[in-house]
């Protein structure tokens, strides 16, 4: 009987260990938020609770039709998905330019997240973090946010957005301006 006292205990404290160890290691370790899929309304509530005050002016006016820019973080995106996101023409070494250009990864990041681009989207592949920017189509204000959280795959998320008017409304605000 004593013997076996000492055999429970060893097995409790192991149990205990493991335990413990495991919830550490997700405290450590914790998921990353960006893998797996986010559903349409928890990125439209975390991109509008992230919104710039220019932006959410714009949004808030009700200025009509805008083209909206996304950028995604695609660091945790897979093959498969980077395939989905290539189109003949995307421009796959804007980063990569940038980067060279700069020495300097923030700078090249910030650089990139400003940079005009279109609708073949353009890549900023690095280790941390791997973006992609693509121009939308032109779109009525309440509808911005909303397109650019459906147009997330697993591993992608939206996290920053910018708007323009559509062109022709911009040259006819530029014939009103000389007038």
């Amino acid at each position: 009987m004593r013997g076996l006292a000492p055999s429970l205990l060893l097995r409790g404290t192991i149990v205990i260990a493991t335990l413990v160890s495991l919830s550490a290691c997700s405290l450590l370790y914790p998921e990353d938020p960006r893998e797996g899929v986010e559903a349409a309304e928890t990125c439209i509530l975390r991109v509008t609770n992230t919104l710039s005050d220019d932006l959410e002016a714009q949004l808030d006016a009700g200025a009509g039709r805008l083209v909206p820019t996304y950028t995604y973080d695609i660091t945790k995106l897979g093959l498969e998905g980077l395939q989905t996101l290539t189109v003949p023409g995307s421009d796959e070494t804007a980063g990569a330019r940038l980067i060279a250009s700069t020495n300097e990864m923030s700078t090249a990041v910030t650089r990139f997240k400003t940079q005009s681009v279109d609708e073949k989207g353009a890549f900023f592949l690095a280790t941390d973090p791997a973006l992609y920017r693509v121009r939308g189509p032109g779109m009525n204000t309440e509808q911005v946010i909303a397109n650019g959280c459906e147009r997330q795959l697993a591993g992608m998320r939206l996290i920053d957005v910018s708007v323009d008017l559509p062109a022709p409304a911009r040259a006819q605000e530029s014939v009103e301006a000389a007038e």
